[in-house]
C-alpha cells in the first residue's frame, strides 16, 4: 500500500507523536509513586480517606489512558517506519487528514471509528 501523503505531511505527523510522546512521558515521570500510594496521615478522618482514594483512583485512571496513548503513539510511529501510516485499520482507505492532523495516532477513518462506536453502544444497550 504506497502512501497517499507526502512526506512534509508525513514528517510532521512524526514530529507532532514523538512531542506528544514525551510530553506523557514527562508527565508520568512527574506523578511520583508516593502520589499513588495512602499514607496514615491521609486517614485521619473517614472523609479525608474516601478523598484521597478518589483521588487515587482519579490519578490511576490518567496513567491508565497515558498507557494507552503511548501505546498509539509507538503503532502510528511504527507505521510511518513501515509506509503505511494514516490508512484505515477497516476499510484499508486513506484516514481524512484533518483527523491525522488532530488525533495523529489515529488508525481508523472517521466513518469507521463511528460505526465501531454504534456497535459498541448497541452491545452495552442490548
Amino acid at each position: 500500500m504506497a502512501n497517499t501523503f507526502d512526506t512534509k505531511f508525513i514528517q510532521a505527523q512524526k514530529k507532532k507523536l514523538i512531542d506528544f510522546k514525551n510530553q506523557i512521558l514527562n508527565s508520568m515521570k512527574n506523578t511520583q509513586v508516593e502520589d499513588l500510594q495512602i499514607s496514615p496521615d491521609d486517614a485521619s478522618e473517614d472523609g479525608d480517606l474516601a478523598q484521597v482514594v478518589i483521588s487515587q483512583n482519579v490519578s490511576f485512571g490518567l496513567r491508565e489512558r497515558e498507557i494507552k496513548r503511548l501505546r498509539e503513539i509507538d503503532v502510528a510511529l511504527r507505521k510511518i517506519d513501515e509506509g503505511t501510516y494514516g490508512y484505515c485499520e477497516v476499510t484499508e482507505e486513506p484516514i481524512e487528514m484533518k483527523r491525522l492532523e488532530k488525533m495523529p495516532w489515529a488508525r481508523l477513518s472517521l466513518e469507521a471509528a463511528e460505526e465501531l462506536e454504534r456497535k459498541q453502544g448497541f452491545r452495552v444497550a442490548g
